[in-house]
């Protein structure tokens, strides 16, 4: 079963062109945005968890841990459909030309 995914235009400095692309992993990268706020319900719990040193405090580390790698995978860039090299984004962010070949005159 395929999931849906939205289209993204993205420029690839290979292709030279606004191409689709996609996200490596995308049902790792739901889950990855999950993970930041399955925390959220113990902050009022923190003076208990910081008393509670034998349970509490080791699977504090534990979650705290997987963050660095929920935000690899958050930060991974999306991927051109065609050529598979990274693409940049243009939704909110400028993007440069391209520049011409070396030896290429301008006219």
């Amino acid at each position: 079963m395929r999931h849906h995914q939205p289209v993204h235009t993205h420029f690839c400095r290979r292709c030279e062109r606004e191409v689709t692309a996609t996200y490596p992993q995308p049902v790792l990268r739901k889950v990855a945005r999950i993970y930041f706020f399955v925390g959220l319900p113990f902050i009022p719990l923190l003076p208990f968890i910081g008393a509670e040193f034998m349970v509490l405090i080791p699977l504090t580390m534990l979650y705290l841990s997987g963050i660095g790698a929920a935000l690899r995978v958050r930060g991974e860039a999306a991927r051109c459909d065609e050529c598979n090299n990274d693409v940049e984004t243009t939704k909110g962010r400028r993007v440069a030309a391209p520049r011409p070949a070396q030896g290429a005159t301008a006219s």
